[in-house]
Order: C-alpha cells, then structure tokens, then sequence
C-alpha cells in the first residue's frame, strides 16, 4: 500500500463518518443481512471499497465532462452564428475545443489496493452487465437475431389454360 492507497481508503472512511453522523439509523434487518453476508464473504468490504473508489472517481469525471460540455454549448449559443452554411468548410466560424477527460485514476504500487480496484470494479460491472443480460433472454427481452422473414409466395404466372 502506497501514500494514494491510504489517501483513497482514508477520504472513503471520512465520507463514511460524515453520513454515520448525519443518518445514525439504520435499518436494523438490512444491517444484520449485510452481516450475515460479510460473515461468508469476509473479503467484501476490501472490494466494496475499490469498487466505491473507482465508482467515486468516474463520477467525478462525468460530472467535470458535464460541466465542461454545457460550458461549451453556452459559450456555442452566446457565439455569434458567422457565415454560410458551408462556412465551416473552409475554416469558417468558431473553432470547437475538445472537453477536458478526467483525470486518470491514481496508480496504486503494484499489487497495492489502487492497482486492483479498477479490475475489482470492472468484474463488478461486468458482472452486473452479464447477469441483466442473461435476465434479459430469459425474460424475452432480448432477440438472439433477426426475426425469420416470411417466405415468399410464389407468382404462378398467367395461365391462359392454352387458349387464345
């Protein structure tokens, strides 16, 4: 574990402490399920906590790409609109400026929690992304192709029944 390692887990159990002391109850049945779960799986939280993290991070980054976009389309209707409709074809009109991506996510050493959270949470979305799917078909949601079209029917031709 390297100093961006403690830094994420430290900042996650911070938020944690805040909503402990803003929403102190709890339902007690979900809290003892979450137990019960825990119990079997006592590696949960380490991946719930990689899984908020990354989640956490790629929130973050929609919300700047948000902000940086309606930026951008404010400034695009404030714009004056400039030239002909082939304006733009030839180096007319406004020049479009890319949003800003976020920023990648901290690398962790390797092996450290940071290094395996984006695996975590991809398994975790990947596995939510597969099970919706499998739901899907059996719930006849999802169509494997394209539907059978229906066969032609044939033209029998004119049939004089060989008179004139």
């Amino acid at each position: 574990m390297d100093t961006n390692d403690r830094q994420a887990i430290a900042g996650l159990f911070e938020k944690l402490t805040q909503v402990e002391r803003q929403m102190p109850v709890r339902d007690p049945e979900a809290e003892r399920f979450i137990g019960e779960a825990i119990t079997r799986q006592p590696g949960a939280p380490y991946y719930m906590a990689q899984t908020v993290v990354v989640q956490e991070h790629a929130l973050n980054a929609a919300e700047a790409r948000i902000a940086a976009l309606e930026a951008d389309l404010a400034e695009a209707r404030k714009a004056p609109q400039g030239g002909g409709f082939l304006s733009g074809l030839f180096g007319g009109g406004a020049p479009r400026r890319s949003a800003p991506m976020g920023q990648p996510l901290p690398q962790g050493a390797p092996g450290g929690f940071l290094a395996g959270a984006v695996q975590t949470a991809m398994g975790v979305a990947g596995g939510m992304l597969l099970a919706n799917a499998v739901a899907g078909m059996f719930a006849g949601e999802a169509q494997a192709g394209e539907p059978e079209a229906e066969p032609e029917m044939e033209d029998p031709g004119f049939d004089d029944s060989g008179e004139w």
